[in-house]
């Protein structure tokens, strides 16, 4: 494989990247103790500084941006490995990519609706509306998104594990099949499960579990591209 350093270079950027974006999760989506949720609402957001949620939005855009720097070099990797062994391979090349490229704008996306939600509620709460007004507004606000919102999510995360796993589990990542559970879908099954558990500094974890499953899968790829042959000199 060529310019292996610079792939591998890349691919840190993209694991600082995701670890932004663990940071933005938390500060936007860790309640803290207390909180108690009703469908889509948090009781914490009036507590919450509305500093938070920009920076978030921020470090959002930043962390991102980042990411995709190392998932790009991902997708060529997976195009690298595409060309061997037959058509199944390169129909997961392609999902891989497609995921890839949905979870950037899907990660915006749902930063931007659930702050936006979090937002709406917290300014409605300072006004003289019944609590049960102030729940349906901002529920009936977020359902004109949550179709494309979970669409792409499901796209992205989906999508880019499943490719990952294939490849992973067919050897032609050259790691441990062990690191077929440092993906996406895996972790955000885990933050699912997390959140089960009623204890809140379980759940403020679970708010960042889909990044922390990208910069595993971050680190898996990394040690993948070392192990990868160099390219044969010419002669």
């Amino acid at each position: 494989m060529k310019n292996k350093n610079k792939v591998m270079r890349n691919m840190l950027i993209g694991m600082i990247g995701a670890a932004i974006c663990m940071v933005a999760c938390w500060l936007s989506g860790a309640y803290g103790e207390g909180n108690v949720r009703n469908g889509y609402i948090q009781s914490n957001w009036p507590k919450m500084p509305f500093m938070r949620f920009e920076i978030s939005l921020i470090l959002s855009g930043l962390g991102i941006a980042l990411n995709y720097v190392g998932l790009r070099d991902y997708i060529k990797l997976f195009r690298y490995m595409r060309r061997k062994r037959g058509v199944l391979n390169r129909q997961m090349g392609s999902l891989f990519e497609v995921g890839a490229i949905a979870y950037c704008i899907a990660y915006l996306f749902i930063q931007s609706g659930y702050i936006m939600m979090a937002l709406v509620y917290k300014l409605l709460f300072a006004t003289n509306l019944m609590g049960a007004d102030i729940i349906s507004t901002t529920e009936g606000m977020f359902y004109y998104i949550a179709i494309p919102l979970f669409a792409y999510l499901i796209v992205s995360i989906v999508g880019m594990s499943v490719a990952y796993m294939h490849f992973l589990w067919n050897g032609l990542m050259r790691v441990s099949r062990i690191c077929i559970l440092f993906n996406p879908l895996i972790f955000f099954g885990i933050g699912e499960l997390l959140k089960l558990t009623k204890l809140y500094y379980l759940v403020d974890f679970a708010a960042a579990s889909v990044p922390f499953g990208m910069i595993l899968m971050m680190a898996a790829g990394m040690v993948g591209v070392a192990k990868q042959p160099n390219p044969k000199p010419r002669v």
